[in-house]
């Protein structure tokens, strides 16, 4: 088989719509996979090895719709929700040929591709193959060019079309808990009603009173983690709301995964710094955050945001990350 590293268009890992919807026929360490193992997977033989996998099947090779199958693996796995790290290399079942890897650099000199952050059970078909991985497993999936790229996506160079295999291993090397996890604590007069859906998204009801006059932070869910310090690199759900209009103008859940912040009012406004600082990792915290503690300047407030408004955020702290390298 040929491993020549190509080059293609970045993976595409938000692709809604285009994942096989099957139920689970088996269980891995009592976990129910969402996308199950096939004739195509099983052709697939990965060695593990410092850096990228080595991976062989015969070519050319012909899936019969999605599948995927968890190799290995130990400790927490991943649930419909939860939050899974993973390398990878892709490659084309019709020819063999590499079409993008995030262990190493191509031969044009191209750096690897950055590792994927997925959503277990998420619009992707990728993300439904990572449901039941465990830190250190590898996954095969074999879906098509179209699934992973877009139903657009071909190469006569490389010899692709949307029709066309392709070969996915996902090396996980973490697997986080997708929404704040610990004891509810109860409500606070004057602020909103926190419900949760069953994926962990708040839903809100507002107390139909005037947003509180100062900073007010309600703890809606208290973690068992180590406690959040000014500077700290976090891994965060949040939904920012502007009170008076109780209108969403931001929201990780949104986009299908939670986001990166540095804990500094370098990088974040000073409201949303003083609700974060001293929660216990796991937390749920909801922060009434008037005007000087948020986006006080009108040159750099998004529109949504009126004059002397008011914003609400709930924001579950999901992890602590090691800092960004140089």
């Amino acid at each position: 088989m040929r491993t020549r590293p190509l080059s293609i268009a970045a993976l595409l890992v938000a692709a809604a719509g285009l994942t096989a919807c099957q139920a689970p026929a088996g269980s891995i360490d009592g976990c129910g996979p969402l996308l199950q193992p096939g004739a195509a997977t099983s052709q697939v033989s990965v060695e593990q090895a410092e850096g990228a996998p080595t991976v062989e099947f015969e070519i050319p090779l012909v899936s019969d719709g999605d599948q995927a199958q968890v190799l290995g693996g130990e400790g927490k796995r991943a649930s419909e929700g939860d939050i899974v790290d993973a390398d990878y290399v892709v490659y084309s079942g019709k020819t063999g040929a590499l079409i993008s890897s995030s262990y190493e650099a191509s031969a044009e000199g191209q750096p690897p591709a950055t590792p994927l952050r997925l959503t277990a059970g998420g619009e992707s078909v990728l993300a439904d193959a990572v449901a039941c991985g465990a830190p250190g497993a590898s996954i095969v999936v074999t879906t098509t060019i179209s699934s992973l790229f877009g139903p657009t996506a071909e190469s006569p160079e490389l010899d692709i079309t949307p029709a066309d295999t392709a070969v996915v291993v996902l090396g996980v090397s973490d697997v986080r808990a997708g929404r704040a996890e610990g004891s509810a604590r109860p409500g606070q007069q004057g602020m909103p009603a926190i419900a949760l859906a069953p994926d962990g998204r708040p839903g809100v009801t507002f107390p139909g009173s005037p947003a509180p006059a100062d900073l007010t932070v309600m703890q809606s869910i208290r973690g068992t983690g180590e406690e959040v310090a000014e500077g700290d690199r976090l891994l965060l759900h949040y939904t920012g709301i502007v009170w008076e209009t109780e209108e969403v103008f931001d929201s990780s859940w949104e986009t299908g995964a939670p986001a990166v912040f540095t804990i500094d009012d370098a990088s974040l406004i000073p409201g949303f710094v003083d609700a974060v600082v001293g929660q216990p990792i796991g937390s749920q915290v909801v922060v009434s955050i008037p005007q000087e503690l948020g986006y006080d300047d009108p040159a750099t407030r998004p529109a949504s945001i009126g004059e002397g408004e008011h914003l609400l955020f709930v924001i579950d702290i999901l992890d602590r990350l090691e800092p960004a390298a140089e």
